[in-house]
């Protein structure tokens, strides 16, 4: 099925238009991450904390960056490609509260909800990647990431995405637990990513660009992500938010590769609109697909992975990654329910989006001509063979169903084991100073 957001012209007056803002604006930097650059021959113009971008420097970047990275998984076969040829799902993350499988009430996250997401999204075969889908806030700041990876690790053997990165120590330990996981081939590939974003409007946060060169240094991929919300943090309008989203995301990864050359990085915008009554994000804002559709071209465009969000839009722009599932309230609650839920509805689009065959068979004419005038096409071979295709919808608009599957998934879901030797080894490293980690 062929769909295009942008035309040619347009998306090249977005690109063009970033490049400018880039040049011209630039963004707000720690003065040690632009001196560093500046030594490289990055940044013109200005003084301090300023950091612009030459159109030179962002083509050199771009070039440096690799055009397939692999999402690394402990399950064979497992692992996603990213390379443009298909599209891998992700879950949503990362909220703050869960609904309750017992209570039904809300309540704050905990490390047993990482484990629960992660097996729920270990047995639905639709997504590929297990985005981390909460924070446990039932442990100290100063572990959380490192003990969140390890928890869902345990509990799914497709790659897991980390979102709350902060800081380079924790980079440190999530890059001592790769290390240690490729050397003992357990994974194939690097077995963690994070998904690390700018602070729109233009505004590099210190510590979280920090995280994001330090995993790159380990050869673990980044994606570059810039979340505006348009009105607030972007323009009022949807080409302009495009625009500094795309903006963004170009700066990050041009620091990234500056430094790193050849790191894997992967292009990201969540453009979203503000709610007018309240400022908040609002994901339902009828041109919120249209949105990602369009960022997942202006990604695509520049020949390295693009992670996107959405339903079937999205779907049909071929973003390498989308994202959008179990989360609910401006993606801040986890819900298992909605998992289930938003499960059937990817492979929906999946199949919305397919390309449909067109062939002497598809076309069934000698079938309508047996049938002939006020038959019927139930009685036919043709009928039988292909009523195998037809999908039953079991879950959308019955949340008691869903709630009963996810339980049983979770409850009944066997996911293989770490080998002992190396839970107990990463077990140390989640748990000690991030310096030995790293080590």
């Amino acid at each position: 099925m062929a769909f295009q957001a942008l035309t040619d012209h347009e998306r090249s007056d977005i690109h063009a238009g970033a490049l400018r803002v880039l040049e011209e604006v630039g963004l707000a930097a720690p003065k040690a991450l632009v001196d560093k650059l500046r030594e490289r021959g990055v940044g013109t113009g200005g003084a301090g904390e300023r950091l612009r971008l030459s159109r030179a420097s962002i083509d050199a970047a771009l070039a440096l960056a690799p055009g397939t990275v692999h999402l690394g998984a402990r399950g064979a076969g497992l692992g996603a490609i990213l390379d443009g040829r298909r599209s891998h799902a992700a879950t949503d993350g990362c909220g703050a509260k869960v609904v309750d499988l017992d209570t039904g009430n809300v309540r704050p996250s905990v490390l047993a909800d990482v484990a629960r997401s992660a097996r729920l999204t270990d047995a639905l075969a639709e997504f590929d990647v297990y985005w981390m889908m909460v924070s446990a806030q039932d442990v100290p700041p100063s572990l959380r990431v490192p003990l969140e990876y390890l928890t869902a690790l345990r509990n799914t053997v497709k790659h897991v995405q980390m979102i709350d990165v902060t800081r380079r120590e924790e980079a440190e330990q999530l890059a001592g637990m790769a290390r240690l996981l490729n050397d003992e081939g357990v994974v194939d590939g690097p077995p963690v990513s994070a998904l690390i974003s700018v602070v729109s409007p233009l505004r590099l946060d210190p510590d979280g660009t920090e995280a994001a060169l330090t995993l790159a240094a380990a050869g673990l991929p980044v994606v570059c992500c810039s979340m505006p919300i348009a009105s607030v943090t972007a323009p009022a309008t949807a080409a302009g938010n495009l625009l500094l989203a795309h903006a963004e995301s170009l700066a990050f990864i041009t620091i990234i590769e500056t430094l790193h050359p050849g790191a894997p990085v992967i292009y990201c915008s969540f453009a979203s609109f503000a709610e007018p009554r309240t400022g908040a994000t609002n994901y339902d804002d009828p041109r919120t697909g249209w949105t990602a559709a369009a960022a997942a071209e202006l990604g695509r465009s520049l020949r390295i992975p693009c992670f996107s969000s959405g339903g079937l839009l999205a779907m049909l722009a071929k973003p390498d990654l989308l994202s959008g599932g179990g989360l609910i309230e401006t993606s801040t609650i986890l819900a298992y329910d909605q998992m289930v839920i938003d499960h059937e509805a990817l492979r929906d689009c999946r199949l919305a989006a397919a390309v449909q065959e067109v062939s002497a068979e598809t076309l069934a004419e000698d079938v309508i001509r047996e049938v002939g005038p006020g038959g019927h096409f139930l009685a036919q071979k043709h009928t039988l063979r292909h009523m195998k295709e037809f999908v039953v919808t079991k879950f959308a608009g019955d949340r008691e169903r869903a709630s009963k599957e996810a339980r049983r998934l979770i409850e009944s879901h066997a996911v293989e084991p770490l080998a002992p030797a190396v839970d107990a080894a990463l077990e140390h490293l989640a748990s000690t100073t991030s310096s030995a980690a790293a080590r």
